[in-house]
């Protein structure tokens, strides 16, 4: 066997895990929840629908909203700031030292991580936006 081959059913069996313990995670709680449904059961003898809609209900996450659209602002301004550096990186040797000819290849990619960048911030426009921002129209 190759040193690659044996990374690779590494990684392999770690993702396998991953599944398979989220699968033991999920059935367990569930066994939990049929324990205290029985256990409820056994000491008052009937069921209170609202505690049982209670218990097998999903659990809801907290709302944030506005989080995903300040998160695509932010992480767009980052990754277009990046790119700037980066063309400046390569685009400054190359003015003071003519003869390079690496610089094409560097400057490309820097123009692609500019241009991803101002993809993300503009995907914030799809989000939505927080309450009380800069952006809602004045009330009158």
């Amino acid at each position: 066997m190759f040193q690659g081959d044996i990374s690779g059913l590494g990684f392999w069996i770690f993702v396998a895990a991953l599944i398979v313990g989220g699968m033991w995670k999920e059935s367990r709680q569930q066994a939990e929840k049929h324990e205290t449904l029985r256990r409820i059961v056994e000491k008052t003898g009937t069921i209170d629908e609202a505690k049982l809609k209670e218990l097998f209900r999903p659990a809801e996450e907290q709302s944030y909203p506005g989080l995903s659209y300040r998160a695509l602002r932010v992480a767009g301004t980052i990754i277009m700031f990046a790119g700037a550096g980066l063309a400046a990186f390569f685009l400054i040797p190359k003015l003071f030292l003519s003869p390079i000819e690496w610089w094409y290849g560097g400057f490309s990619i820097a123009v692609g991580v500019a241009i991803l960048g101002l993809g993300v911030f503009f995907s914030s426009r799809f989000a939505e936006p927080p309450a009380n921002s800069r952006s809602d129209p004045p009330s009158r």
